[in-house]
């Protein structure tokens, strides 16, 4: 039997996530929204969510009068979109419409929904670190009986690169012990100026590997600092959030390549949709709104950060029917100085759509799968 405690435990984080795939798809599609007034095509609707029309309202009128937005809210809280006069169909003689702009007018529309989507991702990481802190991959004390007590590594060293992979940030350092499988690694790292390197193996510690020492950790606004401690400033988390916006946009081709080249794959990586995301959020949620409301609000507002960098990142793939293929069709359109025909681009949309569809439906299955069992 189901108690109301256990109910909620699992309704709220799923919630959440409704909230928060909400919030990044908003962010989106305001992103393309924002982009196209600015271009001067009208916006025929905007849109949160999908399926039937639940509330929706006209805004003002953007360049003829008869020209009003409808603003609507759809009964599935999942997705969005922005529908722009021109988009999809050929407008002639309509100074309003998307495929009468110029190529880079529309490139500047297409690319905005990702653009806003990785703004937001910066802005979320900034504020983070700036109340959370961070950690960065320098030696603050070695464990004793550990590789890293064996090997040597002393404490202010400067872990630099792993495996001449370049680390800057914690989640560097730990993605490429686990991508070593828990093969020796080539530390390089920086001491009183000096560069050395080692090898040292790791050791599987629950589902990761480690080497067996605690990182240095700049604290955030809401830490009780340490006498030998330091608070974050202004430029160094500036430079930690856009260093973790650089590790979440290549990370994706990162795992496609080791997993074509058959290397060695981290613990419970691969393609998840919103099925298994839900089910992850509701994982983390569990385990972290023991420690209280604060770390819960922080540990979401990360996983929104880090939704809106992959949506963004997604959405520049050069697949069919994403905002990447329609670049493309417009580079093109540049270098020919003319468009390729609308049927023949519809018809490539369409199909890549139903392929996306397929895999939709594949990846859901395979996350109900790893949910049940």
């Amino acid at each position: 039997m189901i108690t109301i405690s256990g109910f909620l435990a699992i309704a709220v984080p799923i919630l959440i996530f409704v909230l928060i795939l909400g919030v990044v798809v908003f962010i989106h599609e305001l992103g393309h929204y924002l982009m196209a007034r600015r271009a001067g095509v009208f916006v025929e609707e905007f849109a949160l969510g999908m399926g039937p029309k639940l509330l929706g309202f006209r805004g003002k009128s953007q360049v003829y009068e008869e020209d009003r937005t409808l603003y609507s809210l759809r009964m599935f809280p999942i997705g969005g979109f922005c529908r722009m006069r021109g988009m999809d169909d050929t407008v002639p003689d309509d100074p309003t419409a998307l495929n009468n702009k110029t190529v880079l007018q529309r490139m500047s529309v297409i690319i905005g929904g990702s653009l806003f989507n990785f703004i937001a991702a910066f802005l979320l990481f900034f504020l983070l670190v700036l109340l959370d802190g961070y950690s960065f991959p320098q030696v603050h004390s070695v464990r004793e009986d550990t590789p890293a007590y064996h090997a040597g590594l002393m404490a202010g060293d400067r872990i630099t690169h792993i495996n001449g992979r370049r680390v800057a940030l914690f989640e560097d350092f730990v993605t490429q012990l686990e991508f070593s499988g828990g093969r020796p690694v080539d530390v390089r790292f920086v001491r009183d100026g000096q560069r050395h390197n080692m090898y040292i193996t790791p050791v599987r510690v629950g589902n990761h590997f480690q080497l067996g020492f605690f990182m240095e950790r700049r604290f955030g606004f809401l830490d009780t600092v340490p006498e030998s401690g330091q608070r974050v400033g202004v430029f160094g988390t500036m430079r930690t959030s856009a260093e973790m916006i650089l590790f979440n946009m290549r990370m994706p081709f990162t795992l496609l390549a080791r997993f074509i080249a058959g290397d060695t794959m981290p613990e419970g990586a691969g393609v998840m949709g919103p099925i298994g995301m839900a089910g992850e959020v509701t994982v983390i949620y569990q385990e972290v709104i023991s420690r209280g409301i604060l770390p819960t609000f922080l540990t979401m507002l990360f996983f929104t950060a880090l939704l809106n960098a992959a949506l963004g990142v997604m959405n520049m793939l050069p697949i069919p029917a994403l905002d990447g293929a329609r670049l493309v069709f417009l580079g093109i359109e540049g270098v020919r100085r003319r468009p390729v025909s609308p049927e023949r681009e519809g018809l490539v949309h369409m199909v890549g759509f139903v392929l996306l569809m397929v895999l939709a439906v594949f990846i859901a299955y395979r996350d109900i799968v790893r949910l049940i069992y």
